[in-house]
């Protein structure tokens, strides 16, 4: 498939005029996007919980989650958001992508809409 990246701006919920323009890899194979700390603290981005991640190489690291507005391409949607520390890549990951309402289109590496699944009670 290959990688791309895209253009994303972050800013904190709670203080949307201030916004961090920045480009991620987009990674499906990613549950959680991250962003780098540097680029949020700045925003007031604070964490809400820390959580645990295994490496490639098959080690155990925490690192810290925060509530964060991320759009692009006229895509918006809110995500709890990884921030990365120095040596961590900046990725677009799966739980963002379905917050946007987007999915990955592999041939012309781009983000395009999708449609959500809906759960509904039905009588059997």
């Amino acid at each position: 498939m290959g990688t791309f990246t895209a253009k994303l701006r972050v800013w904190n919920p709670a203080s949307p005029a201030r916004v961090e323009e920045l480009e991620a890899v987009v990674d499906t194979g990613a549950a959680y996007s991250w962003i780098s700390r540097t680029r949020l603290e700045p925003l007031g981005v604070r964490p809400v919980r820390r959580m645990q991640f295994r490496t490639i190489e098959g080690h155990t690291i925490e690192r810290d989650l925060a509530p964060v507005f991320v759009a692009t391409d006229g895509y918006t949607g809110g995500d709890n958001v990884v921030l990365a520390e120095p040596g961590d890549m900046e990725v677009l990951g799966a739980h963002t992508l379905g917050s946007l309402g987007v999915t990955v289109d592999p041939v012309s590496k781009k983000l395009v809409p999708t449609v959500g699944l809906a759960l509904r009670m039905v009588n059997l």
